[in-house]
């Protein structure tokens, strides 16, 4: 009903994801994407495009990133088309899909350290069945099910999952960015919101759970070394090309355990603390 009320749903079909560390309710609009009015799609202050991180993958509205901007910008309108399981060309690809007849002022694209330097396959279509939240959930807690007891075991002896791949990783083949497709990739975006008019061009920088896990203040590990090359890359490729790029580590700087930021303190999403910091960061480049 809180729900419900809070979203001024009337005779919209309600989904839940359920399982053992999933609970929440949401509803799909037209374009498949996470709760937002047919008006959103007529104007907007801000569209933002990313994946399962901006989608708010285990956190019910309003506690998403999401919701929690709409709560604090109550007069601005936002578009949200994160797409879980989506790389930077399923994204762009979606936006200029759905947005042909949208008016916006502003567009900030999320990108994710976890992964989004492994999702540019330019054959990739946007928004498959396999992108659909309820399929991607199966097969999610299909595999934390399996592993959660082993999961458990390597908490108490190592430090979860991220230690233990530390032994296995060949750290130059990890984070590597495929920069002339990402750079394809920005350019196109670039030239399609030059004929849309839109004003403000933003790449939010979202780290990952290994940045803040091997936190050191004696050495730098070889993980982060990759992934503050994959940053400066990244800040690089889309600089050139006229956005603006904010990092979202400053977000959480801050916060002394920010492994605490993430759903049990594992390598998965950020919690609803992770996605406030984050909205919060975000709304002060908005208000400008």
């Amino acid at each position: 009903e809180f729900y419900i009320q809070e979203n001024e749903l009337i005779d919209q079909e309600i989904k839940y994801l359920n399982g053992t560390d999933i609970n929440f309710p949401y509803f799909i609009d037209k374009n498949n994407c996470r709760e937002n009015k047919d008006e959103n799609y007529i104007f907007s202050d801000t569209v933002l495009i990313g994946d399962s991180s901006l989608f708010g993958w285990a956190i019910a509205s309003p506690y998403d990133m999401v919701g929690k901007l709409r709560k604090m910008n109550p007069n601005k309108k936002f578009l949200n088309l994160g797409m879980p399981g989506t790389g930077p060309v399923n994204q762009v690809s979606h936006l200029k899909k759905v947005t042909k007849e949208t008016d916006f002022e502003n567009l900030v694209w999320f990108f994710v350290e976890a992964n989004d330097y492994e999702k540019t396959s330019p054959d990739a279509d946007c928004y498959t069945a396999d992108h659909n939240p309820k399929t991607l959930f199966n097969n999610y807690q299909n595999t934390y099910d399996a592993l959660l007891g082993l999961k458990i075991f390597l908490a108490e002896h190592l430090r979860g999952f991220a230690s233990f791949a530390k032994l296995f990783i060949n750290y130059e083949d990890k984070f590597n960015l495929d920069k002339k497709l990402y750079e394809d990739t920005v350019k196109k975006l670039n030239i399609y919101l030059e004929t849309k008019k839109v004003k403000n061009k933003i790449l939010y920088y979202l780290p990952y759970y290994n940045r803040h896990a091997y936190n050191s203040d004696f050495f730098i590990h070889p993980n982060v070394k990759k992934l503050n090359s994959l940053k400066d890359d990244v800040r690089q490729i889309v600089i050139k090309h006229g956005f603006q790029f904010i990092d979202g580590d400053d977000a959480v700087k801050e916060i002394k355990s920010k492994v605490n930021l993430y759903h049990y303190a594992y390598p998965t999403h950020y919690n609803s603390k992770g996605y406030g910091l984050t909205a919060k960061h975000l709304s002060t480049y908005l208000e400008k």
